[in-house]
């Protein structure tokens, strides 16, 4: 079935997007309460009550049974989650069971989209942090910032109502948890550790907490509500089963009445009765909202992002090429209308692209201004740890040069991309036939004026994530610009030599094992 729009608000909207994440965006990552239950049960068999009934009837009556012992509510939700495994879990903070990057494709697209000021907010109804170990991959800390030329610089987690003002600098990513936090809750079991005390807690698990909010999250909800009013919706994995969320979100909808295409979209499994409501608020039939993924025929969560992501970016790449290039690069969106995990410009937008455009702010070809000081960006001041962190290809002014760049690129290779894997040696081009065994590796071609180096330090964190070297017969350096003129032999040289020094292996500083070819190698055949 193909989507029922593009997503426009996210991917080239004049708004923003707000993010409704349900536990479908966390799965099969992360536990869910349907591989809990077994846990839940053993708890119930021990104090002697009855372990028929959904997950969340079950913890309403060991949460009950606790209370009665004596516990305080606070104690009673940090032994539930013990029990369950979460806060000895590692899972569930992202810290064990994803890729070395520290997210999945779906998480880290929707970072990106964060950073690059596409959403406007995130409400996650999951306890685990899959989502925050995401936005810190991407270089948006919890609560810190460095200088960066971007508006987005940190991220924060608010769950109470006196969590709130950590939302008040515009350079914080809200991340909303009504449901509560594993991280707030092992922050509770080890203040009790120590102090013997155990401050009050958020952990929703009861069928009848799930249907209103407690006066500590009054504002929390209306901070939701002012979200939803503001921009269109995308809820992802979510059953729209929490009665006091589905209440907002409606009587939202039909006081705004917005008009987006993509004013409410859901992207889930399966379509539930309780989105019946939340689509005719938004007078939207579930033929004009409803993204199935993850069934036989349909996308994947993590290919539909990656599509989003590569649409977005060609956005970008149309937004700065020349009109020679134009039409060229239409084509290739023309070409992403529907999810389609075969196209390789979903892996060069994911894997390549972020890398180039880090790669060439640090090196000091891209200026900027930090927006906290309005002071001129040192190049070296452009991080380049985590190694995912992501410089945005829009919200930014000034000349997009590496963008250009990247369009020259792109029109050039056209069918070629499916040549090259761009996963196996983030950054780079790597040709896997058996004949070649190459790795092309694209560095700047110019640099800013009074420069006389650059700085390859970008490219630090990405070599060191590079476990294949072994199958590396030969590197290609190419230099890339929107000049046809390539750089003068003594600059070839320089950056030769300062790659040379970051590779692990002492076989590439051998004459033949590196060297410089033109974009057209790219085409096929290395020399």
């Amino acid at each position: 079935m193909p989507t029922p729009h593009k997503f426009p608000t996210l991917v080239d909207g004049p708004c923003q997007a707000v993010l409704i994440a349900g536990t479908g965006l966390s799965a099969p990552t992360a536990p869910t309460v349907d591989a809990l239950i077994n846990n839940l049960q053993e708890v119930a068999k021990d104090m002697g009550l009855p372990q028929n009934g959904t997950f969340y009837e079950l913890a309403e009556n060991v949460l009950k049974k606790l209370l009665e012992t004596g516990l305080s509510d606070s104690e009673a939700r940090v032994f539930i989650a013990e029990k369950l495994g979460m806060l000895d879990d590692r899972q569930w903070f992202g810290e064990i069971g994803l890729p070395l990057s520290g997210n999945t494709p779906r998480h880290r697209a929707i970072a990106r989209f964060a950073v690059e000021k596409r959403l406007r907010a995130i409400v996650s109804l999951n306890w685990d942090t899959l989502l925050e170990a995401a936005l810190e991959s991407v270089g948006l800390a919890d609560g810190s910032r460095s200088p960066r030329p971007w508006e987005v610089t940190a991220h924060r987690s608010v769950v109470v109502d006196s969590h709130l003002p950590r939302l008040a600098s515009p350079h914080v990513f809200p991340v909303i948890k009504p449901h509560g936090c594993v991280r707030n809750i092992e922050q509770a079991r080890r203040h009790s550790r120590a102090t013997g005390i155990t401050p009050p807690v958020i952990f929703k698990l009861t069928h009848s907490e799930l249907a209103n909010l407690p006066l500590p999250q009054t504002l929390v909800d209306k901070r939701v509500e002012c979200y939803a009013s503001e921009c269109p919706l995308i809820a992802v994995g979510w059953k729209a089963s929490e009665s006091y969320l589905r209440k907002t979100i409606v009587e939202t909808a039909q006081a705004v009445q917005r008009t987006e295409p993509d004013a409410f979209t859901l992207v889930s499994r399966s379509w539930y009765t309780d989105h019946d409501e939340i689509s005719t608020a938004y007078g939207r039939a579930k033929a004009n909202v409803f993204v199935e993924v993850g069934k036989p025929g349909q996308p994947t969560l993590d290919c539909l992002f990656q599509w989003l992501q590569a649409r977005h970016a060609l956005c970008r790449l149309i937004g700065v090429a020349p009109a020679s290039q134009q039409s060229t690069l239409h084509q290739l969106l023309l070409q992403l209308d529907q999810p389609d995990c075969s196209q390789p410009i979903l892996r060069w937008v994911d894997a390549w692209l972020p890398t180039w455009v880090r790669l060439c702010w640090r090196a000091g070809v891209m200026q900027g201004i930090d927006p906290h000081t309005n002071r001129n960006i040192e190049s070296w001041e452009i991080p380049i740890m985590p190694r995912d962190v992501h410089v945005p290809l829009g919200s930014m002014t000034g000349d997009r040069r590496e963008l250009q760049a990247a369009a020259k690129l792109l029109v050039l290779l056209g069918s070629h991309l499916s040549r090259f894997n761009f996963e196996m040696f983030p950054g780079g081009f790597w040709d896997p036939d058996p004949k070649s065994r190459c790795l092309f590796l694209l560095l700047p071609g110019w640099r800013r004026n009074g420069m006389n180096s650059l700085d390859l330090a970008a490219l630090k964190p990405q070599v060191e994530a590079m476990h294949n070297w072994g199958f590396v017969q030969k590197i290609r350096l190419i230099w890339l610009d929107t000049a046809d003129s390539a750089p003068i032999e003594a600059f070839q040289s320089q950056l030769g030599a300062q790659l040379r020094r970051l590779l692990p292996l002492a076989k590439f500083a051998a004459e033949d094992a590196l060297a410089w070819v033109d974009l057209e190698s790219l085409k096929g055949g290395t020399r």
